[in-house]
Parts: structure tokens; C-alpha cells; sequence
């Protein structure tokens, strides 16, 4: 009886809370494209077939804050890249028309208040620069890999400006198969987990909207959907070149692959996988 009485006040607790995630909405803000062999893309991809490869970053509404997920490419990326990009790495890495996220926001009025990064990668923190005055929240591991790390993986130029980092630590409560999380805004709308491989303190976000729908933006643990649902690894150059930990990448690729498994419904999002984005709404649409 008494386990029935706690039950149900904590159920009526629970009702009593202000729907938070209400009018969550997010967007995708398309920075470039470029089309590449799709043998680059994934392991055992075809030769004879291009993929499309996006580079974008992730526009959240929350009723508390407004988000970036990434920055993507920005306002100076192509000095970045022609001075501190290896030329032996330039024509493998090369990009569309750039299309800043500032650029396409400003004309709007919309104003950030925190950007999160998937990974410290150029064309995730490019536009940085962008939003001098917002803060940075990244993993202590992902900080420090951007303060160490080398080109082809990390330009440093993109933080030269001083970074307004937000440090944090993940905690230990399981989340959709995942150890441990973060979740932002204590709603469950939106919560972060660690994809520690391909880059030390790589994380992927949940966004979960009002209506149950759930995203899964995976940042670049695959490049590609078909790297989850097989699971594959990048083609083994492409790996080499970019993946920091090959046995912890692989071991998020299977983690994924089960959460896939188990969660049908669930929206997986690969950050530059045109097919994987091409049913979400771009900036300046919205899924809501």
C-alpha cells in the first residue's frame, strides 16, 4: 500500500510539471555541400556512385534558450582552410558555396545563447569565430583535444579568438542504452551523451519534441546512416585521416547499431549525411 500511495504521488508530481518541451523546435542550417565517391564515405561504399555530403548545424528553440548545435562552416573558413589545411589533404576535404550560420540568421534577429559541439573537427568549429561573444559547451576532453590537436583534424585559427568554453562532465544516469548523460534543461528534451572515438570528447544529442518524436544527431562517429545500420566503418583512408580512436569509434558504431535495433522509431542523423537529413526541415523551416 505504501508503495502505491508513493507511486502515485510521484505520478502526480509528475503531472503537475510545466510541459517544458513545449514548442521545441529545431532546424538544420545547410553551410555547403559537396558531392565525393561514395566509396570515401563508408566502408564497402560503391566506386561507380557519388554521395552528397552536407555540412551543416542544428538550430534549437528551446522555451529556455536558443541553441547551436556546431557552427559548421563560417565566415572565414576558406582562409582557415588554404592557410592551415595540408595540401595533400586539400583535395580530399574540398567544400561547396558557403552560406555562414550568422549570415543566414542575422537578417531574421535571431540571437544564440549557447553553441554545443558535436567535436572540436574544423568543419564542425569553423564558424566559431562567428559568435565570439556565446558560450562554447564541450566536454573537458574535447576542450583540450582542440588546444592539442593538429590540422588535417583541428585548424587552430578557429580558436584564436578566445573561446568562452562551458566545461562539463557527464553524469552517471542511463539514457537510451547509454551509460551516462546530460540532460540539458532537466525536461529530457534535450540530453547529451558521450561518443568518445572519433574524437576524444565527441557527444551526440537527443532532441525529443512534445510529441514523442526523437532525433538522434550523431555528429561524425559515422558519416553515413549505413555506417550504424551495418555497422561499418569509414573507408579505411578516410578513417585513418579523422578517427582519433579506431577501436572506441568502432565500439560507438555497434552501441549505435543496437540503439537503432531496439528503437525503430527512432530518427538517427548522421551530421553529413544529405539522405539521412533530406525528410528534416531546413533554416528557415522548422520540425516541430
Amino acid at each position: 500500500m505504501h508503495r502505491l500511495c508513493l507511486l502515485l504521488a510521484t505520478l502526480l508530481t509528475l503531472a503537475s510539471l510545466p510541459g517544458h518541451a513545449a514548442g521545441l523546435r529545431f532546424s538544420l542550417v545547410q553551410t555547403a555541400e559537396t558531392k565525393t565517391l561514395d566509396a570515401f564515405t563508408v566502408e564497402g561504399g560503391s566506386w561507380m556512385q557519388t554521395a552528397v555530403a552536407n555540412h551543416m548545424a542544428v538550430l534549437i528553440e528551446h522555451h529556455a534558450a536558443t541553441l547551436l548545435f556546431d557552427t559548421s562552416l563560417g565566415r572565414q573558413v576558406d582562409s582557415q582552410f588554404e592557410s592551415e589545411m595540408p595540401w595533400y589533404d586539400k583535395p580530399l576535404l574540398q567544400y561547396g558555396e558557403v552560406r555562414p550560420v550568422r549570415d543566414q540568421l542575422e537578417p531574421d534577429g535571431v540571437r544564440v545563447d549557447r553553441i554545443l559541439l558535436s567535436h572540436a573537427h574544423w568543419d564542425h568549429a569553423s564558424g566559431l569565430a562567428d559568435f565570439p561573444e556565446v558560450p562554447v559547451w564541450a566536454p573537458y576532453a574535447e576542450i583540450e583535444f582542440s588546444q592539442v590537436a593538429a590540422p588535417p583534424a583541428v585548424l587552430p585559427s578557429q580558436f584564436r579568438h578566445g573561446v568562452k568554453w562551458v566545461p562539463y562532465d557527464f553524469l552517471p544516469n542511463p539514457f537510451m542504452g547509454f551509460e551516462e548523460s546530460l540532460d540539458l534543461f532537466g525536461d529530457g528534451s534535450l540530453v547529451l551523451v558521450p561518443l568518445s572515438g572519433h574524437t576524444p570528447g565527441s557527444v551526440g544529442l537527443f532532441i525529443t519534441l512534445e510529441d514523442g518524436r526523437r532525433f538522434f544527431f550523431s555528429g561524425d562517429a559515422s558519416w553515413r546512416l549505413e555506417g550504424f545500420t551495418g555497422p561499418r566503418e569509414k573507408f579505411w583512408i578516410s578513417r585513418n585521416m579523422v578517427d582519433n580512436d579506431r577501436d572506441a569509434t568502432r565500439a560507438v558504431l555497434g552501441q549505435v547499431h543496437e540503439l537503432i535495433e531496439q528503437n525503430p522509431s527512432l530518427t538517427v542523423v548522421p551530421a553529413h549525411d544529405a539522405r539521412a537529413q533530406q525528410h528534416l526541415a531546413v533554416y528557415p523551416n522548422w520540425t516541430r
